[in-house]
């Protein structure tokens, strides 16, 4: 990790610790994940965190999990630190596990690769869409397709545009704000295939953030704008010019926005998050729309649903999400509620709509 890089991650956890965690720290679905990247991140940086070998991309990126001993919080990892050693009976079992584990995986992804290469909609949205270094961080989890590789995740985003396309025209926006972005793919492919699209605001929980913030640099170089440039901040603003601009940033910096903006969109975050969060968010958002601008929130069927828009305790454990329909409540029951397939399966999204 460069020294910049490094200050910005120091930054990013050292501030995380003084704002407002009731708001802008992670919830009871990401507090683990999130130590534990931080963790990953020390370890192995962004090397290959689309891989096999690292677990800094678990649960946002499309890594896919090799050893459970990348995993690991705080309470396994200082076990595991007794299992280490080739002599040691228990570190054995994990080595083996590991080796079985390649095969399995590597079968895995030969069958999913069959399944992409023999779907008319992903044939349709590879001709129809562009897919530039999609693959880049030792993504494992592609595809061959006209002799080029493409990540699995890209189409999957690709199949969720081409859905939302069809009901707002993306052609016809210049600013885009995500929440909870992941890695940065889906800016990623909105700026190769909408040149339209010049501003972008970006926010997501630390150290996820870093992680997206330095994928959207490794195409977009000085073009994105990270904590280390706003912290200091009073106030955040794009500029008054037609040139491409990436605001990416730890969530808090929602307070300081001062700007427009065209469209908002959402994958999945908001459903692992606390409601009294998503009711913060939206009280922002609202001083940030314009009349025309457009929301797409996508989420996975299943949740739970609150007997109130006010239990902000909902969420009991760890494993739990919240049922899009509440996400809904939260934003006014102003959005339609719309269903749609993956690019390959019948498993359903749903996506809602104003």
């Amino acid at each position: 990790m460069d020294k910049y890089s490094k200050n910005l991650l120091d930054l990013l956890v050292y501030d995380e610790k003084k704002i407002n965690k009731n708001l802008y720290s992670a919830g009871p679905y990401w507090n683990y994940k999130c130590k534990k990247i931080y963790n990953e991140l020390l370890k192995k940086n962004l090397y290959g965190f689309r891989g096999l070998y690292s677990g800094v991309g678990t649960s946002y990126a499309d890594n896919i999990v090799l050893d459970i001993r990348n995993e690991l919080g705080t309470k396994g990892r200082f076990a595991s630190f007794f299992l280490k050693g080739n002599l040691n009976p228990l570190n054995r079992i994990f080595i083996n596990q590991v080796k079985n584990n390649i095969s399995h995986i590597e079968n895995y992804l030969k069958y999913k690769r069959l399944s992409y290469t023999r779907s008319e909609k992903v044939i349709k949205l590879t001709t129809t869409y562009n897919f530039e270094n999609t693959t880049e961080f030792h993504c494992i989890d592609k595809v061959n397709i006209n002799n080029k590789d493409i990540s699995t995740l890209y189409i999957e985003i690709a199949n969720d545009i081409e859905f939302i396309n069809k009901h707002h025209d993306l052609k016809k926006i210049s600013s885009f704000f995500e929440i909870g972005g992941g890695f940065g793919s889906k800016i990623h492919f909105l700026l190769t295939n909408f040149k339209n699209i010049k501003k972008i605001i970006y926010l997501d929980i630390v150290p996820n953030i870093f992680v997206g913030t330095n994928y959207l640099k490794n195409f977009y170089g000085s073009k994105v704008i990270d904590y280390v440039a706003t912290r200091n901040l009073k106030s955040i603003k794009f500029s008054d010019n037609d040139n491409l601009e990436i605001f990416s940033l730890p969530v808090w910096e929602i307070e300081k926005l001062d700007l427009t903006i065209d469209y908002f969109h959402n994958s999945h975050s908001f459903q692992e998050v606390p409601i009294h969060q998503i009711k913060n968010y939206y009280k922002f958002l609202k001083n940030f729309m314009k009349n025309n601008t457009k929301i797409s929130l996508i989420s996975y069927l299943s949740g739970i649903l609150p007997k109130k828009i006010d239990d902000t305790n909902i969420m009991l454990s760890p494993e739990e999400t919240l049922d899009p329909k509440i996400i809904n409540q939260v934003f006014g029951s102003i959005l339609s509620e719309h269903f749609f397939e993956n690019s390959i399966s019948t498993a359903s999204n749903v996506c809602y709509l104003n």
